[in-house]
């Protein structure tokens, strides 16, 4: 009785759509994860055709090892399908393929609807085990967010998956959709993104901020490849060091590399950069599984040098960066800097260097943070010291300065006392010239005399 219920759920037709969020409106997004669906099937190429208008056809195409109609049934159309549960973390590669060592990127299963962001309905062509089929997903309503239309199978000796859609929305951007792709996976030269038969190489990625070798010792040599995700399109899917042995990833791009930490991966600095180390000199150091490198002195010292080119590099980057964070929070604060007292004025600029010295990764809106609180308590130092002063006063002092205020404005009374300090400098001069009988009396005395006149009926 209680297995017994009375209504099962209902699901909007558009709901797994709503869903699946930016993967179904933003067309890099779902590329990518289709592109990250074939490098979980081990593929080496993905092949992407973009149409030049809406309607047209979209095709992404890999070598993976494809899909048996079963595996197909049990994955693709499965909601939520857990990727780690069923088939583990590591990556199956085809039949003959070079690779034995790749890591997955999917978890849930979500990646493979990406080509609902240009339609409802889509096609999926799959071939392994020498049987092929194709397949047509829509989305649904009622209890099944999306349902599969049609299936045939036909015999089939190659391998992989090819999906097709009619493009009714989200047109992509051939050129952006081909630089963010080949960004994306760039760290894996066994791992090809073609969109509409180009390529980008690495030396030809507007990231590439640096290239330059290393010579490790008479044999050895790195070729280092310094990427810097912030001046592309969108970020990268890995970021550390990678390395390529005879154009062959040796297991995954990190930041740490045997006993050496190179960057905390926490920092904007490892967040937004990856390092290709590109070597023939170091097959003998590969692990057979292409996992690691050996232990080795001969990777220590591979390590050593690499930690010290990106401590150099680094260095500099954040010196250039901190130098444009400094002129960018000193113009945001113009104004108030220059109200201050020159004391004041080099206070702050002290302050600024010392924290920034310090703290050379700091954010611009932290230290712009600081600079503002410095500037405060530069502004009110002289009127603490005034409060001081004023709290040191005798009572008639107190009444006295009460008395002037009333009749006069500070700055006149600052007026005031500066003509009457001009008088007596005058008068203590008249009083040393006029007791020197060799003076001047006429170039010396007399123009003093005049001063004096002067102030005084200034002063009246």
């Amino acid at each position: 009785m209680h297995d017994q219920y009375l209504q099962g759920s209902f699901f909007e037709e558009d709901y797994l759509i709503r869903t699946l969020g930016s993967l179904a409106t933003q067309p890099d997004i779902a590329l990518t994860e289709l592109v990250a669906n074939a490098w979980d099937a081990g593929a080496s190429r993905v092949e992407i055709t973009i149409p030049t208008e809406l309607f047209g056809e979209i095709i992404v195409e890999d070598d993976g090892t494809g899909l048996t109609p079963e595996m197909f049934r049990k994955r693709w159309m499965t909601l939520g399908y857990n990727r780690l549960k069923y088939q583990g973390e590591q990556v199956e590669f085809p039949p003959g393929r070079v690779d034995t060592f790749r890591k997955a990127y999917g978890r849930n299963g979500v990646g493979r609807h990406g080509m609902l962001c240009f339609a409802n309905r889509y096609t999926v062509q799959t071939c392994r085990d020498g049987i092929g089929a194709n397949f047509i997903v829509s989305v649904d309503s009622g209890k099944d967010p999306f349902t599969l239309i049609s299936e045939e199978t036909f015999p089939c000796e190659s391998h992989g998956t090819r999906l097709m859609a009619k493009v009714e929305r989200n047109l992509p951007n051939i050129e952006e959709i081909r630089e963010i792709l080949s960004a994306r996976f760039l760290h894996n030269p066994q791992f090809q993104v073609i969109v509409n038969g180009k390529y980008i190489d690495l030396t030809q990625h507007r990231g590439l901020i640096e290239h330059t070798h290393i010579q490790i010792n008479d044999r050895v040599t790195l070729e280092l490849f310094v990427i810097d995700s912030t001046k592309m399109s969108k970020n990268m899917k890995q970021h550390g060091v990678a390395f390529w042995v005879g154009n062959r990833l040796v297991g995954e791009p990190s930041w740490y590399l045997g006993e050496f930490t190179l960057a905390d991966g926490r920092t904007a600095f490892a967040r937004r950069h990856t390092i290709v180390a590109k070597s023939d000199d170091l097959y003998n150091e590969v692990l057979p599984d292409w996992s690691a490198f050996k232990k080795s002195a001969l990777m220590d010292n591979v390590y050593k040098a690499i930690s010290s080119y990106i401590e150099t590099i680094y260095r500099r980057i954040m010196r250039d960066r901190i130098v444009e964070t400094k002129r960018s929070v000193l113009s945001e604060h113009r104004a108030e800097l220059s109200k201050l007292p020159a004391l004041g004025k080099v206070e702050v600029s002290n302050f600024i260097e010392e924290l920034t010295n310090t703290h050379p990764t700091i954010q611009q809106d932290f230290l712009s943070a600081a600079v503002k609180a410095v500037i405060q308590l530069e502004k009110t130092r002289s009127g603490v010291s005034l409060l001081q002063k004023i709290s040191c006063l005798s009572e008639e002092d107190v009444e006295g300065l009460n008395r002037l205020l009333e009749d006069w404005t500070v700055k006149d009374a600052l007026a005031v006392l500066d003509e009457i300090d001009k008088r007596l400098l005058v008068i203590e001069a008249l009083e040393r010239f006029s007791s020197d009988p060799n003076i001047d009396e006429l170039n010396t005395l007399h123009p003093l005399v005049i001063q004096a006149r002067g102030s005084v009926k200034i002063f009246v």
